[in-house]
């Protein structure tokens, strides 16, 4: 029993020094989860800055992105406008080049013949049509008699008196004739597209009437008008140099 006194004051200490180390350790390990956790908070708050920084820049690229894709844009539009102004200016060219070859060949003969074999080429190979007929005005001025045809019935259009339908009323007003800017279709010339007068300064000399374009010509276009232009005057100046031609080689005395 009196042993039990004596041990009774060591165990207590032993309890005690116990619960002080327990005590330390608990405030120890406390120390260490409080600084692990600002450690914590610190990495998880560069964490955080750093996914800031990463989204300002995905904003940045995605912004870049959006601009690069706008100037493609652009560029390509840009592409597209020059592309097409560059066709656009060949396809000028070459209807500059058609209509000098057209006229340098009206002029490079005094042959009548060849003369008619031109125009009928320019309207076959350039305005596209396989049916025509080229009229001259006779001594009298009251017919149009034919002077060559192609693709199409000659007798009918032999002669045409001055005045009559679309193609007499052409020869005598001197106003061309376009199908496709009148609203009915003619009836005494079927098919007839264009029809277009000879005029050798002030005086008509002639007609030329255009009938239906190749299947695969869908229409008249610039060069079209052009090409009218220059047959209405060219073609007749040169029908009448060969006139003249012709009359000063038979010896006969032509007054200007």
């Amino acid at each position: 029993m009196s042993k039990d006194k004596e041990n009774q004051p060591n165990y207590v200490f032993r309890v005690l020094d116990d619960t002080t180390r327990y005590v330390q350790e608990l405030l120890s390990e406390n120390e260490e989860l409080r600084s692990l956790l600002e450690d914590v908070k610190t990495e998880k708050s560069q964490i955080e800055n750093q996914l800031l920084a990463m989204q300002r820049q995905m904003d940045r690229s995605r912004e870049e992105k959006r601009s690069l894709e706008e100037r493609l844009a652009r560029m390509e539009t840009e592409n597209r406008q020059f592309s097409g102004r560059y066709i656009e200016v060949e396809q000028q060219n070459a209807n500059l080049a058609n209509l000098y070859v057209a006229s340098y060949r009206l002029h490079s003969t005094l042959s009548r013949q060849e003369v008619l074999a031109v125009i009928e080429e320019i309207i076959i190979n350039l305005i596209g049509s396989e049916e025509m007929i080229i009229f001259e005005i006779d001594a009298d001025r009251t017919h149009l008699r034919l002077a060559a045809s192609f693709g199409i019935d000659a007798e009918r259009y032999r002669s045409v008196p001055m005045g009559k339908g679309i193609i007499g009323g052409v020869a005598l007003t001197g106003q061309p004739y376009l199908a496709e800017h009148q609203a009915d279709q003619a009836v005494e010339e079927p098919d007839l597209t264009a029809c277009l007068p000879l005029r050798f300064g002030d005086t008509i000399n002639g007609a030329i009437a255009i009938f239906r374009l190749l299947p695969q010509k869908q229409g008249l276009g610039s060069l079209d008008y052009e090409l009218f232009d220059l047959l209405g005057t060219h073609a007749a100046a040169s029908l009448y140099c060969t006139w003249l031609h012709a009359r000063m080689s038979e010896g006969v005395e032509v007054i200007a």
